[in-house]
């Protein structure tokens, strides 16, 4: 089994504190009311895509006209969807359900996903720069509001990497595709220009990972290129059955030469895994025309050969590429009409593959369906990249597949110790969230991501639930940060369901003044000692600056990492801060609480139980007055006045009463 690697060459991986809203994925409402079931059968459904002689979706069948045969078995269609472009998705009659009625596949999960997939073994400089131009057109003119798009390359250096997961957001897209860059496997030859300016340089990568990239998901030995190549392709697409739907892959390579019988073989069977896992190849040819050598390197036999198996569709003449206006036009038309069929099967968590063939009794028309579908399989039996890409689905999918994960709170405290910048992770795990997972070996991870959902930051502990019972645990992990914009995440999961919880934060950090003056950190929150578990994630360079930051007497304290119950007389807070270059106190604190919905402000009493100094600034344990503040959401600000000079600073976090 092939462990997962990271493509950062930073320590490794995933302000205020905030109670988790739902969130989109919990919030969103299915596209239609048809297909709500029970779950002791599931409805497997099936989309078929159906053209005439002249390559046009026939969109004129009913129900009637289809056979459907699971491993050989003719199987009843019991539901039954006609999806055209012309109009949104409409459900034809449905059958009369079972007595025991299978639990749907979500219909926003039929929805159109695309990954844009960059080889660069089998192209050149030209080519990876027409593919990227390409790419972009293809997102302004074929990608719908309601679209995901995901963006990955492979090189044999590097692996396989997700430079972005499937998002809707447009703008993070782009950025993934102008930030795809390796060493191309080919050179440049032809009348085609290499300009690659708009994705910056060409980072040359041997062992080292390629700048930009965000997560390797597969990196084999050096058995050799063909067969490291599909037996990563493999791995991708087995995990890739993961995500339910459709997963349309617009692949941009100059393909190569089926030399061997052995080469054929291991495509075959790279592409029916493809197939499989309802992820067909629209493979483009991104060779540049040369007219010294007409044939080019003959890239186009694999370029049609996994079209054809996976599903998808070939534009495998050398010049393609050059059409890309066309061949987003006809890849936009094939995958925005088809037809969906549903059959009820026994949920069996074998793993095992069905073959699937659906018939349509018209000579005239062309099919293309799945050729097959896996069982599910438990968690535990996922491979190491099916397990990372479950990870990355629970931290940055709008709509995870599976069971949705249950919500925590956590904040970020922001900190500074001596020349460094850090961050605090720290999240309250709830005794109903510890009781969930009671008895199961789980995982904490925390992961951070910039703004373009790099993973720069992740931390992981195996904690033993046995002698937890129901007690509140909080979890701790710190981070070294640039500034910038970030996204944390703190996912606890079953290893053996894959069940989760998560928890979900933002934090900016600014960048460096050159004033010298006060400078207050993100406030520690505590309150009145009560039996509390820590769990703290390891620190391989040693003792953790936070502790050192935030210093508290545990016998007398506990972490305020979740919400204040109402009624609640006081709060304390540690509040560090840092001295100006002339500043040397004393430092005079006061506190505010302004209600996020109404934006009214509040003086709250404020008193310092003690004063602790340290290397260039001092360390304030206060008491905050709660005596008749209602509950609500709030932003808790504290501000601070350097007496000696006068100088002001202050520092905020989020509060909730309920």
């Amino acid at each position: 089994m092939r462990k997962i690697i990271y493509g950062l060459t930073l320590f490794f991986l995933s302000g205020a504190f905030s109670t988790p809203a739902p969130l989109a994925h919990q919030a969103a409402a299915p596209l239609q009311k048809a297909l709500q079931h029970q779950v002791a059968v599931t409805l497997k459904l099936v989309q078929v895509y159906v053209t005439d002689k002249a390559g046009k979706p026939a969109m004129d069948l009913e129900r009637s006209d289809f056979k459907l045969f699971d491993n050989g078995q003719l199987v009843a269609i019991t539901d039954f969807e006609v999806r055209t472009a012309a109009e949104t998705p409409r459900p034809a009659a449905l059958a009369a359900k079972a007595e025991t009625a299978p639990a749907p596949e979500s219909a926003a999960q039929m929805g159109r996903k695309f990954f844009f997939f960059f080889d660069h073994d089998s192209n050149d400089f030209a080519g990876i720069a027409k593919a990227r131009d390409a790419a972009l057109h293809f997102l302004d003119t074929a990608i719908l509001a309601e679209d995901e798009v995901g963006v990955i390359s492979h090189a044999f250096m590097s692996g396989l990497i997700m430079h972005c997961f499937l998002t809707r957001d447009r703008a993070k897209v782009r950025e993934a595709v102008l930030r795809v860059r390796d060493v191309p496997g080919r050179k440049s030859y032809g009348t085609g220009s290499a300009d690659t300016s708009a994705a910056g340089t060409i980072v040359v990568s041997s062992q080292s990972d390629p700048s930009g990239a965000a997560v390797v998901v597969s990196r084999s030995g050096s058995a050799g290129g063909g067969f490291n190549y599909t037996k990563r392709m493999s791995d991708l697409a087995r995990a890739l059955r993961y995500i339910p739907g459709y997963k349309n892959i617009v692949y941009f390579s100059q393909g190569g030469s089926i030399s061997n019988r052995e080469t054929r073989e291991r495509l075959e069977e790279m592409s029916r895994e493809f197939a499989a896992a309802n992820a067909p190849l629209y493979t483009i040819n991104t060779e540049t025309p040369d007219p010294f050598n007409p044939k080019g390197t003959q890239g186009e036999p694999t370029l049609a050969l996994v079209a054809q198996l996976s599903g998808g569709k070939s534009y495998k003449e050398i010049g393609a590429i050059q059409h890309i206006p066309e061949i987003a036009a006809d890849i936009q038309t094939l995958t925005r009409n088809y037809y969906v069929l549903g059959f009820p099967v026994r949920q069996t968590w074998d793993g095992k593959y069905h073959k699937i063939k659906v018939e349509i009794g018209r000579d005239d028309y062309r099919i293309q369906a799945p050729s097959g579908y896996y069982n599910p399989k438990p968690f535990k039996d996922y491979t190491d990249i099916e397990k990372e890409l479950h990870l990355f689905d629970l931290a940055l999918s709008e709509k995870p597949a599976g069971k949705p994960p249950l919500l925590f709170p956590m904040r970020i405290l922001r900190f500074e110790s001596g020349e460094e910048g850090g961050v605090l992770l720290m999240a309250l795990i709830p005794p109903a969230v510890i009781s969930a997972f009671a008895g199961r070996r789980i995982e904490v991870i925390s992961l951070v991501l910039d703004d373009q959902d790099n993973p720069i930051g992740r931390h992981q502990l195996k904690p033993d639930l046995v002698k937890i019972r129901a007690r509140e645990v909080v979890f701790t992990a710190e981070a070294s940060l640039k500034p910038g914009a970030y996204r944390c995440r703190i996912i606890l999961r079953d290893l053996e369901s894959g069940d989760a919880a998560l928890a979900y934060a933002a934090v900016t950090i600014p960048p460096p003044t050159s004033a010298g003056g006060l400078k207050l950190f993100s406030p520690l929150l505590l309150t009145s000692y009560r039996p509390l578990l820590t769990w703290e994630e390891e620190n391989k360079k040693g003792a953790r600056r936070w502790t050192e930051i935030y210093s508290y007497d545990p016998a007398k304290y506990a972490l305020l990492a979740g919400d204040v119950p109402a009624g609640t007389r006081s709060i304390c807070a540690v509040v560090p801060y840092a001295f100006g270059k002339l500043g040397r106190g004393p430092v005079s604190l006061r506190a505010a609480l302004v209600d996020a919905a109404k934006g009214t402000r509040t003086e709250v009493p404020l008193s310092v139980i003690a004063t602790t100094r340290r290397d260039g600034g001092e360390i304030q344990l206060i008491e905050c007055g709660l005596d008749g503040v209602p509950a609500a959401k709030y932003l808790l600000y504290i501000y601070g006045e350097d007496v000696s000079t006068q100088g002001v600073s202050y520092a905020q976090t989020a509060l909730t009463i309920r």
